[in-house]
């Protein structure tokens, strides 16, 4: 058996949850913003924003706009090539 690298294990730990896995399921293909994304997997907005956070520390995810809306900033979140299907270190 092959050793997983610090990397793999970064890699395990930042998809250990479910709503990571859902996360990036809606993401495959697409951008959408922590609303968009709450809505489609029924979590509140402040449960999504901090998964996706952690995606995004961990390589998976990445910010590729923020817009003003109604007082707040809406980000929207894209799959990195680390993250993608096929995609091995």
């Amino acid at each position: 058996m092959g050793q997983i690298s610090a990397m793999g294990y970064e890699m395990v730990d930042a998809l250990a949850h479910p709503i990571r896995l859902e996360i990036l399921q809606i993401l495959q293909g697409r951008v959408a913003s922590s609303v968009e994304i709450s809505e489609e997997i029924g979590q509140k907005l402040g449960v999504v924003s901090y998964h996706a956070g952690t995606l995004v520390r961990w390589g998976c995810l990445e910010l590729v706009e923020s817009r003003a809306k109604r007082g707040g900033i809406e980000n929207f979140f894209a799959i990195t090539p680390r993250c993608l299907p096929g995609d091995r270190d």
